[in-house]
Formats: structure tokens, sequence, C-alpha cells
């Protein structure tokens, strides 16, 4: 299991924080089910569900579709996720 950042000690070790987490850290790249699985340390299944909610809730976006595998990116459009970003570079 990957280290728990500066986000998760503030606001929850939850699944939905870790992957957050994750993408603020990795903010401008994107990345499959798997690799978010992996870096998180979280089962497929509940990643999986995760972005899911994600999505819907336009935080994540689908960039593109390689070989099969979705890959999604942080919508830095989104007001929350600007919010979210000023949060994480201020924890930092």
């Amino acid at each position: 299991m990957q280290n728990i950042g500066e986000f998760c000690e503030i606001f929850g070790l939850t699944p939905r924080n870790r992957i957050i987490e994750f993408f603020l850290e990795m903010r401008g790249l994107d990345f499959s089910i798997g690799d978010v699985a992996r870096e998180t340390g979280l089962n497929r299944a509940t990643t999986y569900n995760t972005i899911e909610e994600l999505v819907k809730a336009k935080y994540l976006i689908l960039t593109r579709k390689v070989s099969g595998a979705q890959l999604y990116i942080l919508n830095v459009e989104k007001e929350e996720v600007k919010i979210l970003i000023n949060t994480f570079n201020t924890i930092l």
C-alpha cells in the first residue's frame, strides 16, 4: 500500500480520498483503473466503483482508450476540483 499522504491524513483515509489524492499528485496525467489500483493499493473492484462515482460527480473525466483500457484525468475545470487543488497545494 502507498504511504498515506498529507491530504488523506487531514481528510481521512477512504478509497475516494486516496484516489483524489493520487490524481491531485499526478494532475495533468491520465491513468487507467489498473494503474490507479496499483498506485493507491486499492483492489480493482473498489477502484472501479470509486472512479465511476468520481466520473459521475465530474471530478474525473475519461480522456481516451488505449488497448481497451479507459484512461481518466482530474477535471481541473470543475470548481470543486480547483478548490481541492488549492487546498492540496496549501497542505504541501
